[in-house]
């Protein structure tokens, strides 16, 4: 080789050591944010053919991880068996180009429309066809650039495990740039198409790093420092056993996450973007156990979770009154702690940069398994969100290095802590929910609580503590006896309360129904006789076809007159089995025996049904907080309208929480020339106590003015007119607007 040529390559690794390890973090954070913006994008695309079901999120978050468990799979199988760096790079860059040949993209309509008594594997199908080869590739992005870097000839090549923590940085940007940036400025198809740039962005990053690692490090080997400073726990002094502790690390709180998103969205409060927040702090887990210098320990996140696990059992109790803000508080401090004993336990007994890609993979597979169990196995094992408290039970159980009993003073708390805990437990069951026990049971559940967080320093005696906690909690649940049962679009209790039996379906009222013969037919909740919805429908009484999408309890079959036929469009078929008997609820069974029910997504049902068809269309699927943002949009009005006969009324129940939707439903109609009319209906407390009566926001429309004449007579109705906002569309919704302007 000449002078030159020496020269050259001496200058080309002159200046790739200067630019550092910025490309490698660059490649990495973008990587790690188009993982997390596609995740989103696709459940926006997915969930309104499930009708906006939270589960539609996990079953995502699921297939997430497995492609990410497929990438990181290859990554493992490419640095094992692919010596050659530039082989490896040559290889990456080939599959980078095939997986693009997808993209931009959509969702595949090879499987048909979802089938709704199987949407999980519908979902998971699509999914596969539609995205599943791009981000499998770029999921393999952290494991390899890591491994590429530790080959790089740098003096930290030995250490390349805090370039993790940019991928979770990334993560996080990715994860609130869809709230806040994609979803109200960008219509779908521009947010796949600024996700396919950033795809080919990345290629180029990625062969780039790959180049400036074989410059730098002239292909070596992965640097291993032969005295290492990462310790192996004492529970795994081999290889399987460490491996094993691994995958339990990972499980735990990746289940944890699912678990704990779905009670504070079933049992708390389901607020649009809630689940952000666990998600958040679970990845922040991530960002802080890799780091050089982590802000918190695994000494001290070790120190605060018996507390914050305390807290979250004592929160659980129903007996326990909290505010939802300080209830929703404690429960994501108890996973953003518990992520970090776990993660952090992992992170400690990770081995040397030579077995990186190893120790990813099997991270990524209890990643997979924890939230597969979630969203797979709980819906079919459970009947209620039981899985949460058992993974508190769970993390307390792995907690390292800590005694099994504890000695001196730790001793004398646990078993102050268990001796209270079992007089509570004696006093609940003898004298039943209902008498003292309750507040002798909140007082010692406090105190139990304080028992566990000065036990800290013993492992089995949390375990114990939170246990009898837990039941303790369960025995004086003053609703203790009640139905429950679980499908895959949320958990459906039915609780008495005094002489009303009501439908609770993921937090959220669905129905209820007097108990008492003499109301027993009467129509309750927004449809009982004084709401807007219950005098519209009392009102009708021309022969004809009436559609209800939502079916509730199916009070408002008792408003039916001869000659009218009722059909129900429900997309959850364990709603229609308890709606449909009668020893739950009478209305369907005996005010339209044999009710014509259509299980599936309403919108989609709706579009197989006659144009000019119904003489009174409801469509009541916007009381719970988890909207259907595809009931709402352009294309959604113009289809309901145009079924909807002559002079047919198409009425909106539009009450939520947490949303302006009376102004997104006026912008609709605005854009597509509807009359539209609005009521606020508040309740009398006479109305309220006799008639089970609940306050309700309803638009009505129709075809023309002359449909509306009835309700310009009623001065409870008023004109509703556009403030000349963006209207929804199925290409562009704005859910963080409509919460703005409900506070505003």
């Amino acid at each position: 080789m000449n002078t030159g040529a020496i020269a050259q390559q001496s200058a080309n690794r002159s200046f790739a050591m200067r630019v550092g390890a910025s490309p490698y973090i660059a490649t990495i954070f973008l990587s790690a944010a188009l993982v997390f913006l596609v995740q989103p994008i696709f459940a926006k695309m997915a969930t309104p053919l499930l009708g906006g079901a939270p589960n539609v999120w996990n079953v995502s978050l699921v297939c997430f991880q497995a492609a990410l468990l497929l990438g990181y799979a290859y990554a493992h199988l490419l640095t094992r068996f692919v010596d050659s760096l530039r082989a490896q790079i040559g290889v990456h860059a080939a599959l980078l180009a095939l997986a693009a040949l997808v993209l931009p993209f959509q969702l595949s309509t090879a499987l048909g429309p979802p089938d709704p008594v199987q949407p999980t594997f519908w979902l998971i199908g699509v999914f596969a066809i539609s995205i599943a080869p791009p981000f499998a590739v770029i999921s393999a992005t952290a494991p390899l650039i890591q491994s590429w870097y530790s080959r790089s000839g740098r003096a930290d090549a030995h250490d390349p495990y805090h370039l993790y923590a940019a991928s979770n940085v990334g993560s996080l940007l990715g994860l609130a740039a869809y709230p806040l940036l994609f979803e109200p400025f960008l219509p779908v198809l521009a947010q796949t198409s600024a996700w396919t740039v950033g795809y080919l962005c990345l290629a180029l990053l990625l062969v780039g790093c790959g180049l400036l690692a074989f410059m730098t490090g002239r292909g070596a080997h992965p640097a291993v420092v032969a005295d290492s400073s990462f310790k192996i726990d004492d529970a795994a002094t081999n290889l399987w056993q460490q491996r094993l502790w691994w995958l339990v690390c990972a499980f735990i709180p990746s289940s944890l996450l699912v678990g704990s998103t779905t009670h504070i969205a079933t049992e708390i409060a389901s607020v649009p973007f809630l689940w952000a927040l666990p998600l958040a702090l679970y990845i922040s887990s991530f960002v802080i156990v890799f780091a050089k210098q982590p802000a918190i320990t695994l000494d001290t996140s070790n120190r605060l979770l018996p507390m914050t696990v305390a807290l979250a059992f004592f929160a659980l109790a129903p007996i326990t009154v909290i505010p939802v803000t300080f209830s929703v508080a404690i429960h994501v401090l108890a996973l953003f702690v518990a992520a970090l004993v776990g993660h952090g336990t992992m992170a400690a007994s990770r081995p040397a940069a030579n077995r990186l890609t190893e120790f990813y993979l099997i991270m990524s597979l209890g990643g997979v398994l924890g939230g597969a169990f979630n969203a797979l196995l709980v819906p079919v094992l459970f009947t209620s969100v039981i899985e949460y408290p058992l993974l508190l039970v769970a993390i307390l159980a792995i907690r390292p290095g800590l005694r099994l009993i504890g000695k001196g003073r730790t001793r004398v708390w646990l078993v102050a802590a268990l001796i209270t805990l079992a007089a509570a437990s004696v006093m609940a069951w003898t004298q039943g929910p209902e008498g003292q026990s309750v507040l002798a049971a909140r007082i010692f559940l406090l105190l139990a609580a304080l028992g566990v967080a000065m036990s800290w320093n013993s492992k089995l005696g949390p375990v114990i503590a939170a246990l009898c906690a837990w039941g303790v909690g369960a025995v004086t649940n003053p609703i203790a006896g009640g139905v429950s049962d679980r499908s895959f679009f949320g958990v459906v209790k039915l609780i008495e309360r005094g002489d009303i039996r009501h439908m609770m379906h993921s937090g959220t009222v669905h129905g209820t129904q007097f108990m008492t013969p003499n109301k027993a037919l009467m129509p309750t909740t927004y449809y009982a006789p004084p709401t807007p919805i219950g005098r519209l429908f009392a009102a009708n009484n021309a022969p004809g076809a009436v559609g209800v999408v939502g079916l509730g309890t199916g009070s408002v079959a008792c408003y039916a007159q001869p000659g009218q036929d009722y059909v129900y469009y429900e997309i959850d078929p364990l709603v229609a089995d308890i709606a449909s008997d009668p020893q739950h609820f009478s209305y369907l069974s005996t005010c339209t025996p044999n009710p014509n029910i259509v299980l599936g997504d309403g919108r989609l049902s709706l579009a197989n049904e006659p144009e000019n068809h119904f003489n009174l269309l409801l469509i009541d699927a916007f009381s719970s907080s988890s909207v259907p943002t595809h009931l709402l949009t352009r294309e959604a009005v113009s289809l309901y309208v145009s079924r909807l006969s002559e002079n047919g009324l198409l009425v909106m129940h539009v009450s939520n929480n947490h949303m302006d939707l009376p102004q997104v439903v006026a912008r609709v109609a605005g854009s597509l020339g509807i009359p539209a009319r609005y009521q606020y209906f508040n309740p009398t407390p006479d109305e309220a106590k006799l008639e089970d009566a609940h306050a309700s926001q309803v638009v009505v429309l129709a075809r023309s003015e002359a449909a509306l004449a009835a309700l310009d007579a009623d001065p409870d109705w008023t004109v509703l007119t556009s403030d000349g906002g963006r209207p929804w569309s199925d290409d562009y919704t704005n859910v963080i607007g409509a919460i703005l302007e409900k506070r505003g």
